[in-house]
């Protein structure tokens, strides 16, 4: 699948996804962008299903409106673009519950991913999880000096990014990251290509509608075409790659339910 062919989403399990209309933000801070606003800051705007979908529809609609140029993603308050997917939300639902749900994110992440539009990630604060990955699967990445962000798949027996993050970083930067978990912040993320553009200032805010604004002026279709032949790649199949690491994911052996495996999170929340 590729931007050139993004369809819209099918109606079943799409419509009444049940998310508050204020759990996902809208807003035109300028002629021809989108900014999408992840708005639960109570949560460290922890993504969940309802909110996963709603952002999908929303993209559906921006690619069919011509008045949208660019799309910005962005997380509400100062402490976390987006913590990743919501674990209170993962603990509560049945083994096969909670498969299904990953099927179905597996495949919303890849619709973000090959929206034919150009994205921009406004990463403002701490990125982990899904949030790396909607980060990640962005045309582009805007931080600054609080911006941090780390893949932590590895943590938890599993694997993300493989099939993305050595293109953006190089294999050696990608290695490490993966590898270690460890978190990165802005100044070397922007060193080591992870960040596009950084705001000394600290107002990623204002640099990312700086930069869709740049884009939103060049002309819809030659960055249509200019994502299409960025994401098909220099003939890897991007698609199969993506797969490959979710099966890998999905057939590790489990220590048990969702809450053995984030034990030490809930445990760390409980003591607080």
């Amino acid at each position: 699948m590729t931007p050139r062919d993004w369809p819209s989403p099918r109606a079943p399990g799409r419509a009444g996804s049940g998310v508050s209309i204020d759990e996902l933000r809208h807003d035109t801070p300028a002629p021809g962008v989108l900014r999408l606003t992840l708005n639960r800051p109570g949560a460290r705007n922890a993504i969940s299903l309802a909110v996963q979908r709603a952002l999908d529809l929303s993209l559906s609609a921006a690619a069919e409106d011509d008045g949208v140029r660019v799309v910005i993603l962005a997380g509400a308050g100062s402490a976390a673009f987006s913590s990743g997917y919501d674990l209170k939300e993962l603990e509560a639902m049945t083994e096969e519950e909670g498969d299904a749900a990953m099927l179905e994110r597996d495949e919303l992440l890849w619709r973000y991913f090959t929206f034919p539009k150009p994205t921009v990630a406004a990463v403002s604060a701490v990125s982990r999880g899904a949030g790396t990955l909607y980060a990640a699967c962005s045309d582009f990445r805007v931080g600054g000096p609080d911006t941090d962000i780390a893949v932590t798949a590895a943590k938890y027996g599993g694997a993300n990014l493989t099939w993305l993050l050595d293109g953006l970083i190089g294999a050696a930067h990608a290695g490490d990251l993966l590898m270690t978990s460890r978190s990165v912040l802005g100044a070397e993320a922007y060193r080591i290509g992870l960040l596009g553009r950084y705001a000394e200032d600290g107002d990623v805010a204002g640099e990312a509608v700086r930069l869709a604004v740049e884009l939103a002026a060049q002309p819809p279709r030659a960055l249509r075409q200019i994502k299409s032949l960025l994401t098909e790649g220099s003939g890897d199949d991007r698609r199969s790659r993506y797969e490959r690491e979710n099966a890998v994911s999905r057939s590790e052996p489990r220590p048990g339910p969702i809450s053995a495996l984030f034990a030490s999170f809930f445990d760390a929340r409980a003591s607080r």
